[in-house]
């Protein structure tokens, strides 16, 4: 069970990085409205807004990686069910924000 442990909290570590660089808006932008746009949208697009997005929801899938790899490590069931709120937060968030950056973008 120890490798478990390690892979959770590299990927966690990992995530949590990807997303404090996005947060501080370097390195390539990861979001599918980047991904997505055409070149002409790409140069007219504010990409503020999206890394703050992708940074929020890298930071919250870091913590919930970390949240395994402690039921893992503990078989405490209180990481467990915290993973599930983290993820499910994640998931209201990145749909809420989509929302309010497409409202806000017409």
């Amino acid at each position: 069970m120890l490798a478990t442990e390690i892979i959770m909290f590299v990927v966690a570590a990992v995530m949590i990085l990807i997303g404090v660089m996005q947060l501080m808006q370097k390195g390539p932008l990861i979001n599918n409205a980047w991904l997505y746009a055409n070149e002409e949208r790409r140069r007219t697009m504010n990409k503020k807004p999206y890394y703050i997005q992708s940074g929020v929801v890298f930071l919250m899938l870091g913590s919930a990686f970390a949240m395994i790899g402690l039921f893992c490590a503990t078989k405490n069931r209180v990481f467990l069910y915290a993973e599930f709120a983290v993820m499910g937060i994640a998931l209201v968030y990145a749909i809420a924000s989509s929302i309010y950056i497409a409202k806000k973008n017409k």
